[in-house]
């Protein structure tokens, strides 16, 4: 059985040189937990900064870096960086609002609000079935016109249906209703406009974009798409 604490040992632990210990270390403490709470909003501040000052156009922009220990911050490592701008343009295409969220730079995952008139930026139609496309959208779907080329004839068509993303860079048009005219047997161009669609895209993400898609939503006179993303090429500049 261990016996009393000496007088030496008592003494210590009641003297000044153990409360001055304990005063050290609880500044210690309180030094580390406001630096683990004020590092990442100086580093949110200094990125939505620079940001700011690449894209002067923006409507609005935030940045939200988590990092524990904070430590990781000075080798450019975070836990999440987010970011969220609006009426932001990008590589040639303004976006309503488009939020970017990586784990591990430059990788990560983006969601995007495109207007009407961006689709066309945004998407290529290069090597679209359908010439002359107008696409007007609506919540839960789209209507598709132009004109599509069949074997002997051009056709116009009229369809409705909902937009999927297949590869990560093309868009099918995967349709509920057909109409077509110019074709004496209507019917006939109907089943070769579904045969199209079925195996071609309506169009595919431009070349040079460092967008790839998992998830495309209309909207009423909107896009939402959601996807993979490079922060770097997206943002063109290093966070």
């Amino acid at each position: 059985m261990a016996g009393p604490a000496s007088p030496g040992t008592r003494s210590f632990f009641r003297g000044r040189g153990f409360k001055a210990l304990v005063i050290v270390l609880a500044v210690v403490i309180v030094l580390w937990v406001a630096v683990e709470i004020a590092a990442p909003r100086i580093a949110d501040s200094i990125a939505a900064n620079q940001i700011r000052k690449r894209y002067p156009q923006a409507a609005e922009v935030s940045v939200s870096i988590r990092a524990f220990p904070a430590l990781k911050l000075a080798f450019k490592k975070y836990d999440m960086l987010t970011v969220r701008a609006s009426g932001v343009t990008l590589q040639g295409v303004l976006f309503d609002n488009i939020v970017l969220k990586s784990t591990l730079w430059p990788t990560g995952t983006f969601r995007a609000t495109l207007g009407q008139g961006e689709i066309a930026r945004f998407f290529s139609t290069r090597n679209s079935y359908i010439t002359d496309l107008q696409l007007t959208l609506a919540p839960g779907g789209a209507t598709a016109t132009g004109m599509v080329n069949l074997e002997t004839v051009s056709v116009a068509v009229s369809a409705t249906g909902t937009l999927e993303s297949v590869d990560g860079k093309n868009v099918f048009f995967r349709p509920r209703d057909v109409q077509v005219s110019g074709i004496k047997v209507p019917e006939t161009g109907v089943a070769a406009v579904r045969q199209k669609m079925e195996q071609q895209p309506v169009f595919s993400v431009r070349e040079g974009l460092p967008y790839t898609i998992t998830q495309i939503l209309p909207g009423q006179g909107k896009l939402v798409i959601l996807g993979n993303v490079n922060l770097e090429k997206a943002l063109n500049m290093k966070l």
